[in-house]
């Protein structure tokens, strides 16, 4: 990504993403995701729970990257228009 393109991504991530994920089936989907992550973490023994840390950040990370690549993707789209 360009120096450019990588300054709007991160403007439209800091202050434009949010506004769009606004709807019920999102909250619904993250309250799920929490309360899952939370019981899995009851269940695990302390010395798992860093693993389990470890794995939650490398899924952030690739959720990171994807959204980086959707934001490219829409950015060439609109180019095409």
């Amino acid at each position: 990504m360009t120096d450019a393109l990588q300054a709007l991504y991160d403007y439209t991530l800091e202050s434009r993403f949010s506004a769009f994920l606004q709807g019920q089936n999102y909250r619904d989907a993250a309250e799920l995701f929490s309360r899952r992550l939370d019981a899995l973490c009851q269940l695990l023994p302390q010395e798992r729970r860093n693993e389990l840390d470890q794995l939650c950040d490398t899924l952030y990370a690739q959720r990171d990257l994807e959204l980086q690549a959707m934001f490219q993707a829409a950015w060439h789209v609109a180019q095409e228009l």
